[in-house]
């Protein structure tokens, strides 16, 4: 073959073979970038010893957790993990980061309950072990050691019968993950931990993992008006599990269709029951009834404690509404989401996109507004 035609056949593969390169990093580049800042965060965190504090650790093991865009469509998703993996990963990354505990001991934790439970809240386990991390009856009751919050606490901060809790090991930040958490499980499987290690570097580089904090009612300051009465009392309610059709003037109760064997609230059973103890007020019982029978506010106002914002979605029908929570006054609502969760508070509400596109009308209730109704409308 004569060498003028070669080295053309050559020239044209070379092509061929950039215009593919070049294809598949178009591809490929965007998901590096985007995993390396996950990443590069994580590694600020641990190379600078911890994130930001909670202000204080909180007075009991309950912890309410927060994202910096919590609520529906709100925080990122890992593909990996299942609801329930993600939320108890949130609340170990959120109890230490309540305890200043340095961000390499949140890998430590998560990578422990992976091993230990698969970061499932297993309600029986070896002997008398229960819970993520598998503790035995010495370290706190079982309601404790059930309790994802508490039992974080507890591999922090040590067991109640003297178990050495993560803190107390001595250059844990300097140890292998997996010498560190047998130092606070004493396993009989020590090097068990260390298979996890990668997974759990991921999960909590997760931005809907990493950015979780708790929060509790203790942490919110009103100003005394009645509004911010009400936030208080609903805040008092977290963690009470959404009931559809449940709860009402009187407090928590069992719902009915998806709700019927579960005793809480939906989204307007909370804000009745959140004014009625607070101030006395008797709002309308569902959703449609609260947002056409209380004062509006004009669009562009400034919103108070104790605002009701009202959701609806393109398919609603006129004046329908799915969803209403009440303002904190901060920024922030407390509401009950849905089946499956619980009364949650979802931060800086107006920038999540979820909620800044379906919110449709803001109320503001009154001593004036106080009436019963009972029929009609969502329950949201």
């Amino acid at each position: 073959m004569p060498a003028p035609i070669v080295a053309a056949g050559l020239q044209v593969a070379r092509k061929v073979v950039l215009r593919r390169l070049l294809r598949i990093g178009l591809v490929v580049l965007p998901v590096v970038l985007v995993g390396a800042v996950a990443v590069g965060l994580l590694t600020l965190l641990l190379a600078s010893g911890g994130g930001d504090s909670g202000g204080g650790a909180l007075t009991t093991g309950s912890c309410n957790t927060l994202t910096a865009h919590a609520g529906e469509g709100g925080g990122t998703q890992t593909s990996a993990l299942t609801p329930e993996q993600l939320t108890n990963a949130q609340t170990i990354v959120a109890v230490g980061r309540q305890l200043n505990v340095p961000a390499y001991g949140w890998v430590i934790a998560v990578a422990t309950a992976l091993q230990e439970s698969s970061l499932t809240n297993l309600p029986t386990g070896h002997l008398d072990s229960v819970g993520l991390f598998q503790q035995r009856a010495a370290w706190g009751p079982t309601a404790d050691r059930l309790d994802p919050a508490k039992a974080a606490r507890m591999f922090y901060e040590g067991g109640a019968g003297g178990q050495r809790g993560l803190v107390k090991v001595k250059g844990f930040e300097s140890m292998t993950v997996t010498d560190a958490a047998q130092a606070v499980q004493a396993s009989a499987l020590p090097d068990a931990y260390a298979r996890w290690e990668p997974l759990a570097r991921q999960v909590v580089a997760n931005p809907a993992v990493l950015s979780a904090s708790c929060y509790s009612e203790a942490d919110y300051v009103g100003d005394g008006t009645p509004g911010s009465n009400a936030v208080a009392s609903a805040l008092q309610e977290l963690g009470t599990p959404y009931s559809w059709g449940g709860g009402g003037i009187g407090g928590p109760g069992r719902g009915f269709g998806p709700g019927s064997s579960t005793v809480g609230f939906d989204c307007s059973s909370l804000v009745q029951y959140a004014y009625h103890q607070a101030t006395g007020i008797t709002l309308p019982r569902v959703t449609d009834a609260q947002a056409a029978d209380l004062p509006r506010v004009p669009i562009g106002s400034k919103l108070r404690a104790g605002d009701l914002l009202f959701f609806r979605s393109p398919g609603d029908p006129p004046g329908s509404y799915h969803h209403v929570g009440i303002y904190d006054g901060q920024g922030g609502m407390v509401h009950a989401p849905r089946t499956g969760k619980t009364v949650e508070v979802v931060h800086d509400v107006l920038s999540n996109p979820y909620f800044r596109s379906q919110l449709a009308l803001v109320t503001r209730p009154a001593a004036g507004s106080a009436q019963v109704t009972q029929a009609g409308g969502s329950h949201g």
